[in-house]
């Protein structure tokens, strides 16, 4: 911004981010005296001492009316007891936020700007920690910082801090279309680059003040990409692009261009929707700008227009800081100067040079109150060391203390898994001797008593006697089922059965083009060897009819396994069977004598010419 020969320029530039950088609530208690305000403080203090106030009601009172002890030099002691109590609980976070904001915002009117950046720091780390600030986005302090250095006209800080800034600044710009950093983190983006654009201006860095006019364009593009969210602050956003570029013309002498992004900016801050800084004092920091840029062009009537518009600037509660006076002494003097009014002129320069000495000499003390914040910070360093030291103690006690009962742990899972390892070995070992005895010592049996009951049929046929041999096929059947269910730790589930089922029809539909349907539900029960192997040979035979007889197109099979039944629906869209074969296959009867064996229903559903079905029901184990 437009800076010529002006008095206490550091108060009329850290304005803005004095008055956005805490937000104060005023509220009924601005009538206060300072010795009433004390007296209030006491007050409350007793009342907890006593017993009759809660944590929380005497935080939030001493919150509501410290702002109004912002400029006693006792502040911090007046504060003691809270943050006492602010600092032993971990849920008064926001009034550990507000300690910190309260030292923070009296250095500032103290004019002790060390201690306001150390403690402005002290206030984003807390509301970094309590969650009010996302770690990644950029922070006040870093804001009011780089201002600081700006002011008091040290560039190469100012440099040095953007440059540290800038990848940040960089990938929030790619970040913004994706809607991932907040209004206020953008507009605290658009505020540094105002920073080093004015810097950059005054050090005649032509180079960093182009690049911030091109990095606003660049978040200006990403910000109408997402153009619901950041709405509100938009005004703002174009009023610090205007500005910033209303320094490049100016520097380049475009003298046409230059007004012309004045007149925006001076637009925009008055507009009733300007959101994202104190409005009063950016309208104050244009004014002075075009003060500034008329007066340097002999304009004199503007000049004054503007310099009128100062003097009628309200600051609110900000007035007593005395921020305008300085500069309307100055410039009155020079208009006064260029109109002949000598004596008044001079008088007024005497009074704005009195405000500089004043000013120089509050910042020079600040020298002093830095080195005090850096005593101070290295004396909360060594004290954050001590308690990381028992905190450190604490964690290797704890973790001691946790290996050796992990380790107590791991060895009884390890001597559990060992002890049921053992338990299942010794349990396998009874399986396969069950098993071996059936097979060894009741087949032989089962056996002999088969060929008897041969014999005796080839000597003496009659029903009773096939019905024996039936019966003996059929323990048979049993006794290898069983013998191989106890050799096998892996039993068959409806699940597996489906599977080979389907895994032959693909083939099939792979072969013979005939395609398939097949359904299953509750595939985790469990079927034993016996039940397994005979449904896969009823079913294997069923699908060799469908193929051999049928002439069909098209399976469908649905299997289902209820509470106490496995049901098995086949289906195909063949032609069916003949009335003659239907009673004559020896494959039909096949499959009825297996499900009988199974304890189970067979029903035949024959459509013929136009296909058939069969459901199969068996009893589940």
């Amino acid at each position: 911004m437009i800076r010529l020969k002006r008095p206490l320029d550091w108060q009329r530039r850290l304005l803005p981010f004095f008055l956005s950088f805490l937000v104060i609530t005023w509220g009924d208690a601005r009538a206060q005296r300072p010795d009433s305000v004390k007296q209030h403080l006491a007050d409350l203090h007793a009342k907890y001492e006593s017993h009759t106030l809660s944590d929380t009601a005497y935080l939030k009172g001493v919150d509501s009316i410290t702002p109004l002890l912002y400029n006693d030099d006792s502040l911090e002691q007046q504060l003691d007891l809270f943050r006492q109590i602010a600092f032993a609980h971990k849920a008064y976070g926001k009034y550990r936020v507000a300690y910190y904001r309260h030292l923070a915002y009296s250095a500032i009117a103290r004019n002790k700007y060390g201690s306001a950046i150390y403690y402005s720091e002290k206030n984003n780390e807390e509301s970094v920690r309590v969650g009010i600030f996302e770690k990644s986005e950029l922070l006040r302090s870093e804001l009011f910082a780089i201002s600081v250095y700006d002011l008091n006209k040290d560039y190469a800080r100012v440099f040095s801090q953007y440059n540290t800034l800038r990848p940040r600044l960089l990938a929030l710009a790619g970040r913004i279309p994706a809607g991932k950093d907040s209004q206020v983190g953008v507009s605290i983006a658009f505020s540094i680059l105002d920073i080093m654009a004015d810097a950059a201006f005054r050090s005649g860095d032509i180079i960093k003040l182009n690049e911030a006019v091109l990095l606003c364009e660049r978040m200006l593009d990403s910000l109408r990409k997402q153009p619901e969210k950041y709405r509100k602050y938009m005004i703002f956003y174009d009023f610090i692009y205007h500005g910033v570029s209303f320094l490049r013309e100016s520097y380049w002498k475009h003298d046409v261009r230059a007004r012309g992004l004045l007149d925006s900016a001076i637009r925009e801050v008055r507009s009733k929707e300007f959101v994202g800084g104190d409005q009063a004092s950016y309208s104050y920091d244009k004014y002075t700008n075009a003060f500034v840029f008329y007066f340097d062009r002999h304009q004199k009537d503007s000049a004054r227009h503007y310099l009128d518009l100062v003097r009628d600037l309200s600051l609110g509660p900000y007035e007593n800081l005395n921020i305008k006076l300085p500069f309307l002494l100055e410039n009155g003097s020079r208009l006064e100067a260029i109109e002949g009014k000598y004596e008044a002129a001079y008088r007024d320069l005497r009074r704005a040079y009195d405000k500089k000495d004043s000013a120089f000499y509050s910042v020079s003390a600040d020298k002093d109150n830095n080195l005090y914040a850096l005593a101070k910070e290295e004396n909360m360093h060594n004290e954050l060391i001590r308690s990381q030291e028992e905190k450190r103690r604490a964690e290797r006690f704890n973790n001691l203390f946790f290996f050796i009962f992990g380790l107590l742990m791991i060895g009884s899972v390890a001597v559990f898994l060992i002890y049921r390892s053992r338990q299942q070995q010794r349990l396998l070992n009874l399986r396969l001797n069950l098993a071996r005895n059936f097979h060894d010592e009741i087949g032989p049996m089962l056996l002999y008593a088969n060929t008897l009951a041969k014999k005796e049929a080839e000597t003496n046929p009659s029903p009773m006697v096939e019905e024996l041999k039936a019966q003996i096929l059929r323990i048979m059947e049993a006794v290898r089922g069983i013998s191989h269910d106890l050799k096998t730790s892996e039993m068959g589930t409806v699940q597996t059965f489906y599977k080979e089922i389907c895994n032959l029809l693909e083939k099939i539909r792979a072969s013979t083009e005939i395609d398939f349907t097949a359904k299953m539900n509750n595939g985790v029960r469990i079927l034993s060897h016996v039940q397994y192997t005979n449904l896969r040979k009823i079913v294997d035979e069923l699908i060799t009819n469908s193929i051999k007889h049928a002439e069909c197109s098209f399976i469908t099979i649905d299997i289902k396994a209820m509470e106490q039944r496995l049901q098995v629906n086949y289906s195909d869209n063949g032609k069916g069977m003949s009335p003659g074969r239907q009673a004559a296959g020896i494959g039909l009867q096949n499959i009825q004598e297996r499900v009988q064996s199974l304890n189970g229903d067979f029903q035949l559903h024959n459509a013929w010419p136009k296909g058939y079905s069969i459901d199969i029901s068996i009893p589940l184990l």
